[in-house]
This record gives structure tokens, sequence and C-alpha cells, in this order.
């Protein structure tokens, strides 16, 4: 048999959880998000540069150097197919090309065959 003590119960937490949650939700919707100024170790507001001051050619130059060096870097780390892996590679996109295109001039020629069937010139 069901205790309706339990049902009573569960149905007043799930109204208190209703309640908490729509108040949660209603102070967040009145929370405006604040804007962060950056802040220095020292506790003094950083300088905000705009991008319409830019970048020097110094600093320009050092990215510039500094991705180079992580591309050279990452393509030190792949793994290159020898001379063999590269031709059998070769051989298989040949072989497959050449069947799809066997494939289309088949399924091509058959339905132009239909068609001057059923519309003579």
């Amino acid at each position: 048999m069901v205790d309706t003590n339990q049902d009573a119960v569960s149905s007043e937490e799930d109204v208190k959880k209703r309640k908490s949650t729509a108040k949660k939700v209603a102070v967040k919707a009145q929370d405006k998000p604040e804007k962060r100024i950056p802040v220095k170790k020292d506790g003094t507001p950083a300088k905000i540069q705009s991008k319409a001051a830019g970048v020097s050619i110094k600093q320009t130059a050092d990215n510039a150097r500094r991705f180079l060096k992580g591309a050279w870097s990452e393509l030190k780390k792949v793994h290159w197919p020898g001379r063999q892996q590269i031709i059998a590679y070769t051989g298989v996109v040949v072989v497959a090309v050449t069947l799809v295109a066997i494939l289309i001039f088949a399924v091509d020629s058959i339905l132009s065959r239909v068609l001057q069937v059923i519309i003579p010139n």
C-alpha cells in the first residue's frame, strides 16, 4: 500500500525546489553582467589598447617567427610515408578514379540510349 504521507512530502519538496529555482532565475535576470577591467598585480587598472593603436613591426615579426618555429616543430613530429607507400597509395587512387569514371561512362551511355528510344531525333 502507498503511504500518502510520502506523496505529500515529495510534492512539498517539489514546490520548494520550484520556488527556489524561480527565485534564482529572477535574481539572475536582475543582475546585469559587469564589465571586468584588467587589473595589474599591484591593483592599478591596466591600459587597454584599442585595435586602432596597432601592433609594432617588431611584435609582428616576433609573432611570425614564433608561429613558424612552432609549425616547423609540429612538422617534425609528422610520420611521413616512404617511397613505396606513396607509390602504393597513388596506384590505389588511380585505380579507384578509373573505376568510377568507367561506371559513370556506362550509366551515361545507357541513359543516352534509353532517351534516344523514348525521344527519337
